[in-house]
């Protein structure tokens, strides 16, 4: 496994930069052709002042919205969106962003941090193997995407750290499931809770999270 660390640098209103200044991204959840899910943390003051003026829908379908108190003075919030705008998404072969994303999908990245965002630059912590860092560069070289290599070197951490062996989704479903509360007591979020944020079925979003911990437990608790 190696360590991969790269920016991007993306064109037009991609990111909600008004929103992203004012609070912490905790998970990147979805980052594919479609769009992304990001969960983010904001003090509650500044959600109370400027909640009203945050933009939302549009032709991107902009969702800035609360998901409830965390951590003191913090509210949990998910925004999400589109990449491609009204008129790419008819045509859109003809986008440069289509194909970045095409690069990067079903590639197991595994994000090692929480992704570092100013303006409309992304800078992305992951762990994969080498063939597929090796695709995911030589893909984005083809279409001329704007990317930095910040570091590429081998993985100093554990390998065979169980959350590595889950798959995107099951990651995904974990982690906001953890970030949400659904392991709290009281538990404060439901699985059909998660599965209104991750867009999914609640059953498929249960499936996840139970093979997700027979995974961990299993390499936790079996020598």
């Amino acid at each position: 496994m190696r360590e991969l660390v790269f920016e991007i640098q993306l064109t037009g209103r991609h990111l909600p930069k008004e929103v992203l200044d004012h609070s912490q991204v905790l998970h990147l959840l979805r980052f594919d052709t479609d769009g992304y899910l990001m969960i983010c943390k904001m003090p509650k003051k500044v959600w109370e002042e400027k909640r009203k003026s945050f933009p939302t829908g549009g032709p991107r379908k902009l969702v800035v919205k609360s998901l409830g108190d965390y951590s003191g003075d913090y509210v949990l919030l998910q925004v999400s969106g589109l990449w491609l705008g009204e008129e790419e998404r008819k045509l859109p072969e003809r986008s440069r962003s289509f194909w970045f994303f095409k690069s990067l999908e079903n590639l197991p990245l595994y994000p090692l941090r929480p992704p570092t965002i100013e303006g409309n630059s992304i800078r992305l912590h992951a762990v994969a193997e080498s063939s597929e860092i090796k695709q995911l560069l030589n893909g984005l070289k083809k279409i001329d995407i704007s990317l930095k290599v910040i570091k590429l070197d081998d993985f100093e951490g554990k390998n065979d750290s169980p959350l590595l062996q889950l798959t995107v989704r099951q990651s995904r479903v974990l982690r906001l499931a953890q970030t949400m509360g659904y392991y709290d007591i009281p538990r404060r979020a439901s699985t059909e809770d998660l599965a209104k944020i991750l867009g999914m079925d609640k059953g498929t979003v249960g499936d996840h999270l139970r093979r997700a911990e027979k995974h961990v437990f299993e390499s936790l608790l079996v020598s």
